[in-house]
């Protein structure tokens, strides 16, 4: 989206990646991707786009559903949509990533709210991202789908708790966010051992995951507000 489209200041400023605020209020993330500089919306679809006036794609798709039947009532779904689904996938994935850095960043210079806000982010398009990849698997009719791919599963799950504990110790809650990230640890744990994964331990995500929780709990024995958190990349 060019930049004179919008009366903007920026709320992460010496950052690669900055909160910007558009002259009707919405709130935008702007980043660096190889040699452009991105912008997307940080709420609902990063392009902004309503399908169906819905927030998404995905809330769009399920609509035609019941809960508990595999049929639309409606039109089936279209190739077109599948595909459209799965963009949505892709946007949602780069955004988390964006928001993660951008919260690192945030985090390194102080700035409570922009951290805590992208950290919230990075956790909301991580959920996002679980629950296209559940619909997909259960619905497309050959599972064919990027965002069907049950081996992302364990991470998402890792960013999600990741980003969710990273949120709750930047805004000085040490024992929620070592709860969370314990309650993390335990649920990627199982997840791979459901994919067959005899040593989770030796996983990256784990791995990753009790660098975290070390950090956390250094961060709560000496009652520091900004913990140097290692996030999960993915």
């Amino acid at each position: 989206m060019p930049h004179d489209q919008f009366d903007f200041q920026p709320t992460a400023s010496r950052n690669r990646v900055r909160l910007l605020r558009t002259n009707d209020g919405r709130v935008m993330l702007q980043y660096q991707e190889s040699l452009s500089v991105v912008q997307v919306m940080l709420v609902g679809r990063p392009d902004g786009v309503r399908p169906g006036g819905r927030d998404s794609s995905l809330q769009f798709l399920s609509s035609r559903f019941d809960s508990d039947s595999d049929v639309p009532a409606g039109n089936p779904i279209s190739p077109q949509e599948w595909m459209e689904l799965d963009r949505e996938f892709t946007q949602f994935q780069q955004r988390r990533k964006a928001a993660t850095q951008g919260a690192v960043e945030a985090q390194s210079q102080g700035d409570v709210e922009t951290a805590s806000t992208l950290f919230r982010a990075a956790c909301d398009d991580a959920i996002h991202a679980l629950a296209i990849i559940a619909f997909a698997r259960r619905r497309h009719p050959s599972q064919q789908l990027s965002a069907a791919c049950q081996e992302l599963i364990p991470n998402l799950t890792a960013q999600k708790w990741v980003a969710q504990a990273n949120r709750r110790c930047v805004m000085g809650n040490q024992q929620d966010a070592l709860e969370n990230i314990q309650r993390g640890i335990t649920e990627v744990s199982t997840l791979l051992r459901q994919n067959g994964e005899t040593d989770p331990d030796s996983n990256a995500n784990i791995r990753d995951m009790k660098i975290v929780e070390r950090s956390i709990e250094q961060a709560s024995s000496t009652s520091s507000q900004s913990p140097g958190t290692v996030p999960v990349t993915g």
